[in-house]
């Protein structure tokens, strides 16, 4: 446990290692999008439109959340930069589990955001909000959803991963569509119910709809929740098998610096 603890310390100092002002630059962006997002949806309430089963209050709670745990609804292990840099072979003489030091070091890389970003705006919507009575009403089973959401998220990048040790020189274009496909088909930016053509009820039975979709959702109290917590277990059961799998027989192809 030490030895997580150290590595989790390491990999949250060196997000800092492009300096503070990078740092709070990227955080400002994110801060800037979330606006927009903001405005859209007043926006949009003020001129009429149908917001399906949310309030106002509850889509600007639904969207800082997604903002605030962006990370976490969609997460993305070092894995994919670490095999296109070539160091993925130096953990492989490390005395932990390949897929452990990976985990371990995606948590640490967690924690700056959280710190900086996530508690800042968070605690803006408890003030302005009331996102604490959302908390007090759906928090315990909010939180158990956002685990089972996190663990998911693991079990799809490794098996992401393992795609791109096969496609070996493609993995940059596969990380680029990986990324935009899992943020729209996750519901972490559109909600499903506002979705046309009742797509998001589609998404939602999909692992990716147990990414952001289900958590967001029962924190805001629109949803079934023992359905959406039975999908997102069901999915965690399916998946990790999978992924180990897949992440196991494709360590044979690794190819690092020719060798």
């Amino acid at each position: 446990m030490q030895t997580h603890i150290k590595t989790i310390k390491l990999s949250a100092t060196k997000s800092f290692d492009g300096g503070v002002l990078y740092i709070l630059g990227n955080y400002f962006l994110k801060l800037i999008r979330l606006i927009v997002y903001l405005l859209i949806w007043q926006t949009l309430s003020q001129q009429g439109v149908n917001l399906g089963v949310f309030t106002m209050n509850e889509l600007f709670i639904y969207s800082i959340v997604a903002a605030a745990f962006s990370e976490q609804l969609n997460v993305v292990t070092p894995a994919t930069t670490a095999f296109w840099e070539g160091s993925i072979i130096s953990r492989y003489t490390r005395p932990l589990p390949v897929l452990l030091q990976l985990s371990v070091e995606t948590i640490g890389t967690w924690l700056p955001k959280l710190i900086a970003f996530a508690l800042p705006i968070l605690a803006f919507a408890s003030l302005k909000l009331n996102l604490t009575n959302f908390i007090v009403n759906n928090g315990a089973v909010f939180a158990l959803s956002l685990l089972l959401s996190v663990s998911l998220g693991f079990a799809i990048d490794y098996a992401f991963v393992s795609l791109v040790i096969k496609l070996k020189t493609a993995h940059y274009t596969a990380y680029s569509i990986r990324m935009a496909l899992i943020t729209f088909m996750s519901g972490a930016v559109i909600p499903f119910e506002l979705m046309p053509f009742n797509f998001g009820r589609v998404l939602e039975i999909l692992p990716f709809g147990s990414l952001a979709s289900a958590p967001l959702l029962i924190l805001t109290g629109n949803a079934n929740m023992p359905r959406l917590i039975l999908l997102q277990l069901s999915w965690n059961l399916i998946l990790w098998p999978i992924a180990i799998h897949l992440f196991k027989s494709s360590q044979e192809r690794m190819v690092s610096y020719g060798g």
